[in-house]
């Protein structure tokens, strides 16, 4: 029954939020924790008022949801109008040899009052970090992504993140800021940062697609800190975590650099047999998705770092 109504071409946003709420047997003040009051919530769901595109969408990814096959219902014109811009803006920094086109179209966008708080101020000061990575400057970088957790995350402390409930861009923003420390910093705290992430994200109420996407990244990026540290048996568990995520949800995409990372943890322990193994098993997943260049770089790398040489041949 759930499955029709949600395909209904026309919806009433206060049922669909009520009934997948009810759904995932969630209170309101759980589903609106951080997005919009609870009061404001109740009216939602009373049909008393209508939220905004952007309070909609984060209701639905905390409810696992797909945003957007909602978005000829609930988008208002000023709501599609900041849309456009904000693609435009993403579509932009895809080129990342083009850094100065998008930090003057984000100049240009300071002015403008949709743009001067709230989520949308969020959304430029994650670009300008995006920005700043590009160019390597890490310590802007550092301090464009922290100012832009503040509109939603106003008392935001790097030692509570593992007791935050958060959202997508909030994800993303605290990934900066754990690249960031990498190099300002130290692999410790950047890895310290990213396990409180991960924290975070275990005990949250969402389970999407777009979860596993960050979830996967946020698991691959703490064992490359952690083989770079040499933490070995800490490693090794989180590569198995990141195998069985990637299995489930199947991912192409992070499998085969999660076995790869724990042949090196094998080679490390000198356990060349079973390295080996596991390393041919990525090769063949990369061959298959014609990753052909992350073999040989891989090979080249094993080959250097263990002295190891894999039989594999790849195409010229």
């Amino acid at each position: 029954m759930l499955d029709s109504f949600l395909c209904m071409p026309q919806i009433k946003v206060d049922t669909l939020i009520k009934t997948l709420r009810k759904g995932k047997k969630m209170t309101q003040v759980e589903l609106s924790e951080e997005i919009c009051s609870e009061a404001e919530l109740s009216r939602i769901e009373r049909g008393i008022r209508k939220p905004s595109w952007w309070i909609f969408e984060r209701l639905m990814q905390r409810l696992g949801e797909e945003p957007t096959k909602y978005y000829s219902n609930i988008a208002s014109q000023e709501d599609k109008r900041i849309m456009d811009i904000r693609t435009e803006i993403k579509y932009l920094l895809r080129d990342k040899t083009n850094t100065n086109e998008v930090e003057a179209k984000i100049n240009q966008l300071e002015h403008d009052k949709a743009f001067q708080d709230g989520i949308h101020l969020q959304f430029l000061l994650q670009s300008k970090a995006s920005i700043a990575f590009y160019r390597e400057d890490y310590e802007a970088m550092y301090q464009y992504a922290t100012e832009a957790l503040k509109p939603t995350k106003p008392k935001f402390n790097e030692n509570e993140i593992d007791k935050y409930v958060l959202l997508f861009d909030e994800i993303w923003l605290i990934q900066q800021i754990a690249t960031a420390h990498f190099f300002i910093s130290s692999p410790e705290k950047s890895t310290e940062i990213l396990l409180k992430l991960k924290a975070s994200l275990d005990r949250g109420y969402f389970d999407d697609e777009e979860k596993v996407k960050s979830y996967l990244s946020i698991l691959y990026n703490i064992t490359k800190n952690l083989g770079l540290l040499n933490k070995i048996d800490e490693c090794i568990p989180i590569c198995d975590e990141g195998i069985t995520f990637c299995k489930k949800y199947r991912d192409s995409y992070f499998l085969p650099m999660f076995v790869i990372n724990k042949a090196c943890c094998l080679f490390s322990l000198r356990k060349e047999a079973e390295g080996t193994k596991l390393a041919k098993e990525a090769f063949v997943i990369f061959a298959v998705y014609d990753r052909f260049a992350e073999i040989s770089a891989m090979k080249a790398f094993i080959e250097s770092q263990y002295a190891v040489k894999i039989p594999y041949d790849t195409p010229e």
